[in-house]
């Protein structure tokens, strides 16, 4: 069987698979706070502030900001992989993108803020080279 999962898919997986684990945190809150899986279920998320205790809160917003970050990187990692264009700049931004989100999770739990956005702008500033790159490429071909 040939592998054909390039850097940026493999990243992109990892960054799948964190972004489902960081539900325990504040899930195990609940489940303790509400006294039961069954009472999880009838008692849906109240809008953006669910949580008494401000640590599930910031887990549970960290999780939030991880979907809207890899709503953004998704995408374009899929484009460099879809076109063939993957490059190891574009592997290392890949790479750089999961990485700075494992580490920006407990900033975030732990509320370390200037931190926190220093390592969030990492993350941004990864997505955007692979855009650039899927951009610049696109502006060449069409030259």
């Amino acid at each position: 069987m040939q592998n054909n999962i390039t850097p940026e898919l493999f990243w992109l997986t990892c960054m799948v698979i964190l972004t489902a684990f960081m539900v325990t945190p504040y899930a195990i809150y609940r489940l303790g706070k509400l006294g039961g899986l069954w009472q999880v279920f009838l008692r849906p998320l109240p809008g953006d502030a669910p949580f008494e205790d401000d640590w599930a809160h910031r887990t549970y917003r960290a999780h939030m900001n991880a979907f809207e970050s890899i709503a953004l990187f998704a995408p374009v990692a899929l484009i460099v992989h879809i076109s063939g264009t993957g490059t190891e700049a574009t592997a290392m931004a890949s790479a750089i993108y999961f990485w700075s989100r494992l580490v920006y999770v407990p900033l975030y739990y732990f509320n370390v803020p200037i931190l926190r956005t220093a390592i969030w702008f990492v993350a941004l500033i990864a997505t955007l080279y692979l855009a650039f790159h899927v951009l610049f490429l696109t502006l060449a071909i069409g030259s």
